[in-house]
Formats: structure tokens, C-alpha cells, sequence
């Protein structure tokens, strides 16, 4: 494993090691098919926001596109942070703070496009690294179900209450997401359209 490897996938952390646990969990029981290795760098994601506040969810004030405009004109070093940013942003956008998604009015596949494209010239950045090209290319190639492991993950750590359950509802009319109907009813809640019968 490279040095820049080792600065983009730190293993050994209490954080780290809970969100991991829960990444697995979600990738199983969604039969997503993300590897380990992407299970890693989402579990590290998901740390890096529990943990430091210049975490991607802090940099609000930049835009998706702003980011995309400084990655194309930045040199190659700096350009690898921006699109960094700008894919693990886009991704926790549309995984875990997917009300502020729909707050700025974003749709998830103007974020899918923005992110996916990040992770994908991140990959070709690293030909000769055989952990971090597979790893931003699987990012690219699997965005969504990478995003739905997300999702899940805040799901389950969210505190349940009615207000909760009411969002997921919210959310699974807007989306048809099987994810969230799943949710749903392991909550004791059977998603149903209006005027369709069910309850």
C-alpha cells in the first residue's frame, strides 16, 4: 500500500470499526455487491463526518459545480483533493444528508454525474495503485448502490421516532426506493400509495 493510499484508507479506529460493522451490514443485506474495499472507504467516509468538522458535509458554501470548475483548472496534486471532495460530497448528499439534497433543489443524478465523474478521473489519476484505482473506480461505476449503503446505514442509526418514520414514508413516496419500503415495514409500517388499499 502506497503512502497515498495509507492517507485515503486509515483501518484502525473505534468509529471506524462501528461503521464498518454497519457498511457490511447494509451492503449484505441489500445484496449490493460492494466490495470490500469500497465497504472500507464508505466506512471511512462515514468516520470522517463523525469525527472532524471540515468533514465534506461542512463545506456547504461550495457548490458541486463550483468544486468540478477548481478540480479542471487545479494542477494534478490539488486537483486530487478537489475531486475527493467533490465525489465524497456528492455521495453523502445523496446517502446521508439527503434533505439538504432536496433543500438546495439537487437532483440525486446531477450528484450521481458530478460524484460518479469525480471517482472516476480520481481512478485514472492512480493507474499504478492496484488498492486506490479499483477502489474510486467502483465509486464511479456503483455510485448508487454505494449511496443506497449510505442511506441505510443513517437509517439505522437514526433515533426512531414518529417524526422519523414520517420522513421515511415521505421519502419512499417520492422515490419508490425498495430500500426504504424494506425499512419501512421493519418498522411496522407497509408503504402504500394513497387510494391504493394499503396501510
Amino acid at each position: 500500500m502506497s503512502a497515498a493510499t495509507a492517507g485515503l484508507l486509515v483501518e484502525e479506529t473505534d468509529l471506524l470499526g462501528y461503521f464498518r460493522d454497519r457498511v457490511l451490514e447494509a451492503a449484505t443485506r441489500q445484496r449490493s455487491g460492494v466490495s470490500d474495499g469500497a465497504q472500507l472507504y464508505l466506512a471511512q467516509l462515514l468516520t470522517e463526518v463523525g469525527h472532524d468538522e471540515d468533514a465534506p458535509s461542512a463545506r456547504s458554501d461550495e457548490t458541486l459545480a463550483e468544486l468540478h470548475v477548481k478540480a479542471s483548472l487545479a494542477p494534478p496534486g490539488e486537483a486530487v483533493t478537489l475531486l475527493k471532495r467533490l465525489g465524497d460530497w456528492s455521495l453523502l448528499l445523496t446517502g446521508f444528508f439527503r434533505e439538504h439534497l432536496e433543500r438546495r433543489r439537487l437532483s440525486r443524478e446531477y450528484c450521481a454525474r458530478m460524484g460518479g465523474g469525480a471517482y472516476h478521473r480520481l481512478g485514472r489519476m492512480f493507474p499504478g495503485d492496484d488498492t486506490l484505482a479499483p477502489v474510486f473506480g467502483e465509486l464511479s461505476e456503483r455510485y448508487h448502490a454505494c449511496s443506497e449503503v449510505i442511506a441505510e446505514v443513517r437509517d439505522e442509526a437514526a433515533t426512531r421516532s414518529d417524526a422519523d418514520v414520517l420522513r421515511l414514508y415521505e421519502e419512499w413516496l417520492r422515490t419508490g426506493s425498495p430500500r426504504v419500503a424494506e425499512r419501512l415495514k421493519e418498522l411496522g409500517v407497509v408503504p402504500g400509495r394513497p387510494g391504493t388499499g394499503a396501510s
